[in-house]
């Protein structure tokens, strides 16, 4: 019975690594927000943002990663805390093009302007136990483009007995937070609900109201993805909080009247 078992699960990892499973042990269940931007320095507002469970992504050589975002020269970023028992933790990361990684913003891996797409990086980390910031730059120009990472446990540090992982942590160190997304927004462009639920570009949910002098969808389109989702006054600019954890700012109502974006 014990070989049985065995053989079948050997069968079971061999076909995780034939479809791209993630390692049981990678990532420790935390989850990324990623925020994407259709240009290659990260700048401005990100034109998209979404939760993701794992850094791990094949795009293919012609494929847009996101609504709003080009198919070539883009860049993302993506935040999370993960907790570690401490030890030394091996660190893997393959991209092409580019990638760096940040923990507790120390640079520990960087193939930024290195002129090596593709190329597999190891990296061995000493952690203390306790929850920890996890910082992804990635950066695609043109011609194939994928991202992975993941780390494992390498060695104990001899520090003692890991003591229970605390409950899950608010404090994201920087990372920018989002307001909750509204229950109901609805305004004179439409239903944008689902879109702030789902934290995609306003432009899926606009529908014009006929008037003469009514944004269209081109207009939209060219805006930058809604940060803060609310109802607000056409074009209006004022100066909010964009970001539950970041100082207010100035901000611009979007056409749809459906919430603000950085000015």
């Amino acid at each position: 019975m014990h070989r049985i078992f065995t053989l079948l699960l050997a069968g079971v990892l061999a076909l995780a690594a034939v479809v791209g499973a993630q390692p049981a042990l990678a990532q420790s269940g935390n989850q990324w927000q990623a925020y994407y931007y259709n240009n290659a320095n990260w700048a401005g507002a990100p034109v998209y943002t979404q939760y993701t469970n794992f850094v791990n992504y094949n795009w293919g050589s012609d494929m847009s990663p996101a609504p709003g975002v080009p198919s070539q020269n883009w860049t993302a970023r993506y935040i999370s805390q993960a907790f570690f028992y401490a030890g030394i933790y091996r660190f893997q990361a393959q991209a092409d093009d580019e990638i760096a990684l940040y923990i507790d913003n120390v640079l520990y891996m960087d193939t930024r302007n290195a002129g090596v797409p593709g190329k597999a990086i190891t990296v061995d980390i000493p952690l203390q136990q306790g929850n920890h910031s996890l910082d992804v730059e990635y950066r695609q120009f043109t011609g194939p483009a994928f991202i992975s990472l993941n780390w494992f446990f390498l060695k104990d540090s001899n520090v003692g007995p890991p003591a229970p992982p605390p409950p899950p942590s608010q404090d994201t160190s920087g990372a920018p937070q989002l307001f909750p997304p509204p229950t109901n927004l609805v305004t004179d462009f439409g239903n944008y609900t689902s879109c702030a639920q789902q934290q995609i570009h306003q432009k899926n949910c606009f529908q014009s109201n006929g008037a003469w002098n009514a944004p269209n969808a081109g207009s939209i389109d060219s805006e930058p993805q809604i940060i803060r989702w609310q109802n607000c006054t056409q074009d209006q600019v004022q100066t909010i909080q964009l970001y539950t954890n970041r100082a207010a700012q100035s901000a611009k109502c979007s056409k749809t009247q459906a919430g603000w974006f950085p000015n």
